[in-house]
């Protein structure tokens, strides 16, 4: 089992070299973490008189998300005390006890159910140092490796902020030095994590241009003056990597489109959908056609009304982004709505 447990230690590590040398082309990010919750000793097989027992547990962590499903996490755990205090009717001193703490190393995936929830699955190595109190001045500790595994189930309250129910469980926490104590532990609790250089989605921009138009006049008649208004908003649709799937704040944005339509049967819109600059451009442009196509499908099923509807993907050609930030607001379908409307400006 300890050879096992260095092999993984060795996979881990190399993962997160392997992952992070293509991180570079994938939406990354760092986050911080912290959980607390119940620790469950279990099928304990000491020298001492302990048995199965639980305490307090907590951890904290720090992670890079390799790309959307993929994530490297180290962290510090604490599994909390077993001793002697619930045994024999709770009449002991607490004179027996074992403490377990360590770093965890491990690869996270998660799975996206829809835009608030996700599932997430992890594996990875525990480095623990177990003390373990015999009573009468006996004391011993080791320090090993044990694998551990869990899963999860999480909710975005925000972009960056999110909580998650998590379930652990380690295999194997011995003490192999004078081989007191065989055991293993398992972890029920709450983490939140707090991911860093995460952009909220642009506000619309409303751009009103007049241009005069002064009717001639017909003799004998005097005809009023008018001047047509010609009204362009600019409307960002934004996309996760890879997707071309429409968000609900995407839709809601649609929906108030389709809304003002209804004002005028005079209107134009373009729609103009690009992709950032990673990956293959050929790759790049069918992505931004399959996102323009998303954008007129839901305006066309939402009962759009407009004179003209005009369609263009130009892929990665207007991406100038170098960083991960920038990148994410380069996956986008930009709607512009021009609208003309007559106004009366003077009549005689």
């Amino acid at each position: 089992m300890q050879n096992f447990n260095k092999t993984l230690i060795g996979t881990l590590v190399f993962a997160a070299f392997s992952f992070g040398a293509s991180a570079a082309d994938v939406d990354n990010s760092w986050y911080l973490g912290a959980g607390l919750g119940q620790n469950n000793y279990q099928s304990v097989d000491a020298t001492s008189h302990l048995q199965d027992d639980s305490d307090l547990a907590w951890n904290a962590l720090v992670g890079y998300q390799l790309n959307k499903y993929f994530a490297i996490e180290a962290g510090w755990q604490n599994l909390g005390t077993d001793d002697d205090t619930h045994l024999w009717g709770g009449n002991t001193d607490g004179s027996e006890a074992i403490d377990v703490d360590g770093f965890t190393l491990g690869l996270v995936g998660t799975l996206p159910l829809d835009d608030k929830w996700f599932a997430t699955g992890e594996i990875g190595a525990y480095q623990y140092h177990l003390a373990h109190e015999m009573g009468q001045g006996k004391y011993v500790s080791a320090t090993d490796t044990a694998a551990y595994f869990g899963i999860g189930l999480g909710y975005n309250i925000t972009d960056a902020l999110a909580i998650s129910a998590k379930y652990r469980r380690f295999a194997d926490v011995n003490e192999t030095a004078w081989n007191t104590v065989d055991m293993d532990a398992q972890t029920i609790g709450l983490q939140l994590t707090y991911r860093f250089g995460i952009e909220s989605e642009p506000a619309p921009q409303l751009i009103t241009e007049t241009k005069p138009v002064i009717e001639p006049k017909v003799e004998p008649t005097v005809e009023p003056k008018y001047q047509t208004r010609v009204e362009k908003e600019e409307v960002t649709i934004l996309f996760g990597f890879d997707s071309s799937e429409l968000s609900s704040t995407g839709k809601r944005k649609l929906d108030k489109i389709v809304r003002e339509s209804k004002n005028s049967t005079d209107d134009s819109i373009v729609l103009v959908g690009q992709a950032d600059n990673q990956g293959a451009a050929d790759y790049n442009m069918k992505l931004s056609k399959q996102r323009v196509e998303a954008v007129a499908n839901y305006l066309l099923d939402s009962g759009l009304e407009v004179g003209d509807l005009s369609k263009q993907a130009v892929g990665e050609q207007e991406s100038r982004a170098n960083n991960t930030q920038s990148r994410s607001l380069e996956r986008n379908v930009v709607v512009e709505l021009t609208s003309k409307k007559k106004v009366l400006i003077s009549s005689l």
